[in-house]
Parts: structure tokens; C-alpha cells; sequence
């Protein structure tokens, strides 16, 4: 069945593509042959990909504005963003349009492992910032999980985790009070909640239990993660304890699953 693609007539001018923001039509950087023109419109995108002119999380040019650029027909380009789609470089939302596919986070869950660590491993540039910091009270799941009593609290710690300059998680971290009251001004200081914890006299600690379920993403979440409200996202609970088997904090991360990918590893 003829395609498209097959646009590639020995007389046909060599298209150069045009810099991101150029408002002039333009044309491919070369022909060989009886290349298909599918794939150099995907060669040429991809290699504006990898250079960094379109960066994880952007949306490219509609469809109509790709085929006036490259001088072709949208059946062509829509041909050449679903292979980039199938290699993993693009992902597409139906109403939204084509997206540089996130590069993904392998968060692995075990006893000891830190996200902070995961990022570092990988040679991304990330960060953890503070967003805000409360006195709560240890009521229902929270005090379960601290094994506390309703009357006692806890300070949440609420950060956010920062990669590439794209936010991949948000997280509410409760420690009990009195034993790590002050702690927040420690983190901040310090940056780390690992030698925060040894300011206070834990020196080691582990993950006692991870349960991962879906939730609603909240508005506020949804504007820190850049996602739509309401959608079904990752909710993570840690619990981690000091040698002697005591909670030190509950944490409730809620997870992009575009951006991260969590892992489970039995051995």
C-alpha cells in the first residue's frame, strides 16, 4: 500500500531542518537514496532530542506545525512520532500531543536504600527541598504506624525531590516528639535527614515495612508534580526503625510514575 513516506522524487529539493523558534518553512538535512521521509523527519527530531533542543518533559510542535517545517504530509510526521514513540524517546497523550519521554528513576526498596542514593547512582542532578514543616498529631494510621497514642505528635516535614529540574516525588515525613523535636531545623541545616538523625543518637537504622498503593493526586500535589488533579497516582509508605526496633519516621512519598520507576528485588 503506497505511503506517504514514499514522497522522495530524485528532484525534490534536500530539506534543512530549522532551528527550534525559526518561522520559516524547512526542510530536511538530507536525502539518501530512497530513504523514506518518515524516518528522516524522525532522525532529525531525535537528533534535537538527544541535543537537548526539546528537554524531558517538553511538548513538541502539533502535528500541522511539524509538517509545515519539514514540508511534508501529517500523515508522514504522525508516521515519524510513533516510531519515537515505540523507542522510547517520546511518549504520546491523545488531546495533548507528543512529549520528550521522561528519563526514568529506579527507586529500589530494600532495608536500607535512600532515593537520594538511587539518583546519585545514575549520575542525575537531584535535590530534596524543604516545602514546609508542622506539628501534628499522632492520631489513626499515623499513631499505628509510630505506635504512638493519640495523645502524643509528631513533626511533619513535607519535601519535594527535584531531578533534572523535574519533580518526581513528594513526600510528608512524621517524627515522633519529643524524642527528635527540633529535628527540622537539623534537615535544613544538614540537608540529610540520615545525619540528622545522628545529631539526635541514631547512628543506624532500617526499613521495617513499604506498602505501595494508588491514591488520588491532591491539587496541591498536582501543581508541585506538574500533573493533573485527581489522577491515580503512587503512594509509598516507609517505616523505618533504630536498632532497637522503634519508629524514627514515617514517610508517605507520592510518586510520578512517568518519572520514577520503583523496584522490589527478592533475594
Amino acid at each position: 500500500m503506497p505511503d506517504h513516506e514514499a514522497e522522495c522524487e530524485a528532484d525534490m529539493p534536500d530539506p534543512i531542518p530549522a532551528p527550534k523558534g525559526e518561522t520559516r518553512k524547512a526542510r530536511l538535512q538530507e536525502r539518501r537514496g530512497a530513504t523514506s521521509l518518515w524516518r528522516l523527519v524522525e532522525r532529525a527530531l531525535e537528533q534535537e532530542i538527544r541535543a537537548g533542543t526539546w528537554a524531558p518533559g517538553n511538548r513538541l510542535p502539533t502535528e500541522f506545525e511539524l509538517a509545515a517545517r519539514f514540508d511534508v504530509h501529517r500523515n508522514t510526521v504522525r508516521h515519524a512520532l510513533s516510531s519515537l514513540r515505540k523507542r522510547n524517546l517520546l511518549r504520546i497523550e491523545q488531546g495533548r500531543g507528543a512529549f520528550v519521554k521522561e528519563r526514568v528513576v529506579r527507586h529500589h526498596i530494600g532495608p536500607t536504600s535512600r532515593l537520594s542514593a538511587a539518583i546519585r547512582d545514575i549520575y542525575r542532578a537531584g535535590e530534596r527541598r524543604i516545602l514546609g514543616f508542622s506539628r501534628v498529631r499522632a492520631e489513626e494510621d499515623l499513631g499505628r504506624d509510630l505506635r504512638l497514642d493519640s495523645s502524643h505528635f509528631a513533626r511533619k516535614v513535607d519535601t519535594i525531590t527535584v531531578v533534572d529540574g523535574l519533580a518526581v516525588a513528594v513526600a510528608s515525613s512524621y517524627f515522633p516528639l519529643p524524642r527528635f523535636e527540633g529535628i527540622e531545623q537539623v534537615i535544613v541545616e544538614t540537608g540529610s535527614f540520615t545525619e540528622a538523625w545522628r545529631r539526635y543518637g541514631v547512628n543506624t537504622y532500617k526499613r521495617y515495612e513499604t506498602r505501595i498503593s494508588a491514591i488520588a493526586l491532591s491539587k496541591a500535589d498536582a501543581e508541585w508534580l506538574g500533573l493533573p488533579p485527581r489522577q491515580p497516582i503512587l503512594l509509598v509508605t516507609n517505616i523505618n526503625v533504630d536498632v532497637s526496633g522503634t519508629p524514627i519516621v514515617v514517610s508517605r512519598m507520592r510518586v510520578a510514575p512517568r518519572h520514577m520507576e520503583l523496584v522490589v528485588t527478592f533475594e
